[in-house]
């Protein structure tokens, strides 16, 4: 019997910035997890990512890969202002 092993990663912020985090995960492995976005209110947004694998050592892989996917993301988002007039 094949044992599945399952880790759920949230990040919540301002409702573009989260688009553009889905974004940005969608072109990287999108067979390895799911994809949600939680629309929390008219500014913020949650990004929710279920990662399912059949051992440890490639769960924690593909999650390290998400979380190092997001931090570059998120560094390059916090150098940019957004504006209302995009």
């Amino acid at each position: 019997m094949s044992e599945d092993f399952k880790a759920t990663l949230t990040w919540t912020g301002e409702s573009k910035e989260v688009e553009i985090l889905a974004n940005t995960l969608k072109v990287d492995d999108p067979e390895s997890f799911i994809l949600e976005s939680i629309i929390l209110d008219d500014n913020n947004s949650e990004l929710k990512v279920t990662v399912i694998s059949k051992s440890p050592s490639s769960l924690r892989s593909t999650v390290d890969d998400i979380l190092t996917c997001l931090m570059a993301a998120n560094s390059t988002l916090s150098t940019i202002e957004f504006n209302d007039n995009d």
